[in-house]
């Protein structure tokens, strides 16, 4: 092999170069996400500092953020920098620690996740630098965009003795963006000025509330009656964003931030459901220095039983849910007609009284659940709409109000793999053969059974008890062995084509059950396949003389030439119990005949062994509570003229 093909099988995966900008998409597409990813990288690193200069072509002035977090060692940059969905919540925590200097502060909750955030300074330049230091050690690289992989980096150089802790991003040049410097800082106010402690400025102005523009703030001022007057600011940032992480309620006290912003208050109450788009757009700031006194020491969150503290949330969570109302009428208007309009058929057959009441329903859920969206909407008010044409109404919901969490949650995963026609087909199955189980095993203990009435038509359902090859369909009736049947027992009667599904004997009954075999022009050619069953009366023991009987019908079949060399022939003869001597299975005619002895009680373990154990971890089911159990459900009508040999299906 040559140097070359050597060096072609050693190589590594290869990226095409359209590859970053399909993994980061928008982070290097478009300049008001890259900014926002940059100023959250800052963030993320604890800084309390950041400071940007906006690129501007004509002048000749390079992009540049520099925060004053917590920097990066030459190991943690190698680590974050270069790695592709780089798990932020596994390598450092769901925690933003402050750096030493700060200790004291509150943790932050980070903003990013996955470390597609750093690809931001690609949209300002290519190649662009990070000088990071940290530790006394500062580093600076140069990163650009790869050939053969999705960036390279580049050690630039590298130096001792630094004091302080930070990150600087630079471009290389000053390419310039379509975005100017005012609408930089309105983006960035409209999602960074929740926490006091944490400061932008871009081109040495600081960015503050009189940076977002008229029509996405308002500032209402809220009277709590006893304690005095609070200011709510109202963002909102008009485009919804990936995420809440910035978004939210967040509370100030004598400019300093209380807990950490969001839409689930310090008393759990919920203002907003987080997935929804209002909770990714919008921003409330209350200053509430009335609350001084009501503030925990530590600054996490109020004193829960202060009146001032549960006075003012009041006034201020009732503020917000009427601006919230106020701003989502169109969309509910829009929500309800959308859900109308996709359920029209369904509804159309309705009579008046409960297309009135789906049509209240619709508008009060809308209405009162701003948080529900209108695909949930419409999913429930499908149900509702299918519900009131179904024949049960609305039996479902109350079944389902009564079920606890873990069975809701067990439905659900149940739904995920079956549909409801096809887990129902199964479970009536495993019903009828439990139910069937459950009855064997009680008539089979009773001595005042009737053998043909009570146990026949049990144990034709019963046939796949002994073994799984009796589950076919193929074992069916075979008409021509009547006549056999009546010469087996002596009957003088002349054949006919019906005959009864078993014979009574002395001390029990008879039935047989056959397969036919086919010859090559696929027609029936004698019987392949037979089972002969014989039930004795509860209380018989089975012994040599009633194997002996079994093997004489064999042998009567034999000799009249309805049975060959070709047939498998299993005899079962059960009964209460077994003599001792006998409870080894019997072969004969060169082992085409086995003649196997039986109890009840094995027939009926054998049964529960073959529905798995399932009689056991089912017996709560209400219809196994049920100990009178119906026979309707159990058994077919049974015809005295019927054929002998029946289909165990």
């Amino acid at each position: 092999m040559s140097a070359v093909d050597l060096q072609s099988t050693n190589q590594g995966v290869l990226f095409d170069d359209r590859f970053l900008d399909k993994y980061a998409g928008s982070i290097i597409s478009d300049p008001a996400v890259a900014i926002v990813e940059l100023v959250a990288n800052a963030w993320d690193a604890y800084a309390t500092k950041v400071d940007i200069v906006w690129p501007k072509r004509s002048q000749n002035i390079p992009f540049s953020i520099i925060d004053n977090g917590k920097g990066m060692t030459p190991a943690q940059f190698d680590r974050r920098w270069k790695t592709l969905d780089y798990n932020r919540l596994a390598e450092e925590g769901n925690k933003s620690i402050p750096p030493a200097d700060l200790s004291g502060a509150p943790a932050r909750n980070p903003y990013g996740r996955n470390g597609k955030g750093r690809h931001a300074a690609f949209k300002f330049s290519d190649p662009y630098r990070v000088r990071t230091w940290r530790d006394g050690v500062e580093t600076v690289y140069e990163v650009r965009r790869g050939t053969t992989q999705p960036f390279d980096v580049k050690l630039i150089s590298t130096r001792d003795g630094v004091i302080g802790h930070g990150t600087e991003i630079t471009a290389t040049a000053s390419e310039g963006v379509s975005m100017d410097a005012d609408t930089a800082r309105e983006i960035i106010g409209t999602r960074f000025l929740a926490d006091p402690n944490f400061v932008v400025s871009l081109d040495g102005t600081l960015v503050t509330f009189d940076d977002i523009p008229t029509h996405s703030i308002q500032k209402v001022d809220v009277d709590v009656p006893g304690y005095g007057e609070v200011q709510i600011i109202m963002i909102d940032s008009q485009k919804a964003d990936r995420t809440t992480r910035h978004h939210g309620i967040a509370w100030r006290v004598n400019t300093r931030l209380v807990g950490t912003p969001g839409w689930i208050g310090f008393d759990h109450e919920r203002i907003l459901d987080g997935r929804s788009s209002e909770a990714k757009r919008f921003q409330f700031i209350i200053s509430a220095d009335i609350l001084e006194d009501a503030v925990q020491p530590d600054w996490t969150a109020f004193k829960a039983t202060d009146p001032a503290w549960q006075a003012t949330r009041d006034a201020v969570h009732s503020r917000i849910k009427e601006y919230l109302s106020t701003f989502s009428a169109d969309r509910r208007r829009e929500a309800k007609e959308t859900v109308k309009e996709t359920l029209v058929r369904t509804v159309r057959q309705l009579p008046p009284v409960g297309r009135e009441r789906w049509n209240q329903f619709v508008d009060e859920v809308i209405d009162n659940c701003p948080s529900i969206s209108t695909e949930e909407v419409s999913k429930v008010a499908g149900i509702l709409a299918n519900l009131e044409l179904s024949t049960s109404k609305f039996g479902l919901v109350e079944k389902l109000h009564q079920l606890e969490p873990g069975d809701l949650d067990a439905l659900y995963k149940l739904l995920d793999d079956w549909t409801l026609r096809l887990a129902k087909d199964a479970l009536d199955e495993i019903q009828t053969r439990l139910k069937l189980i459950e009855d064997l095993d009680n008539k089979l203990r009773d001595e005042t059974m009737d053998e043909v009435g009570d146990l026949q038509p049990l144990f034709e359902r019963s046939l796949w008890v002994f073994g799984p090859e009796f589950e076919s369909l193929e074992f069916t009736s075979n008409r021509g062995m009547t006549e056999v049947i009546r010469k087996i027992f002596g009957s003088t009667k002349k054949g006919s084509r019906q005959r009864p599904d078993f014979v009574m004997l002395p001390d029990g009954s008879v039935g047989l059950y056959s397969r036919d075999a086919h010859d090559l022009g696929h027609e029936v050619d004698g019987v392949s396949r037979l089972v002969v069953a014989e039930i004795k009366r509860p209380g018989v023991a089975i012994g040599s003389e009633q194997k002996d009987q079994a093997w004489r019908y064999v042998k009567e079949l034999r000799s009249k030439g309805l049975v060959t060399e070709a047939a498998k022939i299993t005899c079962y003869v059960l009964g209460s119990r077994i003599d001792a001597d006998e409870s080894a299975p019997r072969t004969e005619w060169d082992n085409r005949v086995t003649i196997i002895p039986m109890s009840y009680n094995t027939f009926v373990r054998r049964a529960e062994k073959r529905m798995l154990g399932l009689r056991d971890k089912l017996k709560a089911a209400p219809f196994l509570r049920e100990r009178d159990i119906e026979r309707t459900f159990l058994e077919t009508p049974q015809d005295p003229q019927a054929p002998l040999l029946i289909d165990p299906n």
